[in-house]
């Protein structure tokens, strides 16, 4: 286990409106900017976690592995998206779906031991 790693994921949401000033009973425009940083995925086997460090690492990487299913679902064009499988997906599924647009950005150790 990383011992410095927060063993927690982080959203930070910014929220712009905007309104033509010259329209007073005109639309408003709601955009959203989200950054977050995900918690690592990390194997039991490896770093040898017990009780609430077991815990907190399976949830962990339960929320990782329905965020990735979302994103697969999405990328295939399901109908039915799993949204509602974990906390992770249920925020960000206005930032994942319909006309979103996204950029991820990885880092990655370079240890042999990291690769899978």
């Amino acid at each position: 286990m990383n011992e410095r790693s927060s063993r927690s994921h982080t959203i930070f949401r910014i929220i712009l409106e905007s309104k033509d000033a010259n329209q007073k009973d005109g639309p408003v425009h709601i955009s959203y900017l989200n950054s977050m940083d995900l918690a690592g995925s990390e194997r039991v086997s490896l770093t040898k976690a017990a009780g609430e460090h077991l815990k907190e690492g399976a949830n962990i990487n339960k929320s990782l592995s329905v965020l990735g299913n979302v994103i697969r679902q999405l990328s295939e064009g399901k109908e039915f998206i799993s949204y509602r499988d974990s906390k992770l997906t249920r925020l960000l599924s206005q930032a994942l779906g319909s006309n979103a647009k996204s950029l991820i950005i990885g880092n990655l150790q370079r240890r042999r031991l990291d690769l899978h």
